[in-house]
């Protein structure tokens, strides 16, 4: 991915849209706490355009092709994903939408945007996990560590299934800057 680019079966896929942009996010004030405009430098993962194998399997790249190999942050081995990369390319452009929009809890300290992206017509779910983390005084790192589509019956471990521990982007962004917790609201009951 450093190079900007990778090459399968003859073909160039540019992956020049995957190197750290970068939105501003304003904040409203509230009585409680000043208005806020924070930088957010965003970073994207090779998972974004990749998959690893099943668990307790291994990539077979004489099948895959060699080409597609790549290596994520740990070295690991996953294979260029052509969906994938596909859907990378509005990754961009949806991350600075994320303002008005409400991310889920997933039960392993990252957080999860679900989009319904329409697709020649098909309505999906673009999955769009990520971490953010407070960087400078206003300034915040968004870490994009994967986003998929998710396939048709395959419910993965984390994926809160009723979908209540929700909190708005704007909030979670205000907390971090803030250096506060984040809770999911969904483990706090009422007595």
């Amino acid at each position: 991915m450093r190079q900007g680019f990778i090459e399968v079966a003859g073909n160039r896929y540019d992956l020049t849209h995957m190197r750290g942009p970068s939105f501003e996010l304003v904040i409203a004030a509230t009585p409680r706490y000043p208005a806020l405009m924070l930088r957010i430098e965003v970073e994207f993962t090779s998972h974004c355009v990749s998959f690893g194998p099943k668990e307790g399997e291994a990539l077979d790249f004489n099948t895959l092709g060699h080409e597609r190999l790549i290596l994520d942050h740990r070295d690991a081995p996953r294979a260029f994903c052509f969906d994938r990369y596909r859907w990378s390319l509005s990754l961009p452009k949806l991350v600075r939408t994320l303002d008005g929009h409400y991310c889920n809890f997933t039960g392993q300290g990252n957080w999860l945007v679900i989009r319904a992206i329409d697709d020649q017509g098909v309505a999906v779910d673009y999955e769009i996990y990520f971490r953010l983390r407070r960087h400078d005084d206003n300034m915040l790192r968004m870490v994009i560590e994967s986003a998929y589509v998710r396939t048709p019956g395959s419910p993965a471990p984390g994926i809160p299934h009723d979908r209540k521990g929700r909190i708005r982007f704007q909030v979670m962004a205000a907390k971090v800057a803030r250096g506060e917790p984040l809770r999911d609201p969904s483990h706090h009951h009422r007595r």
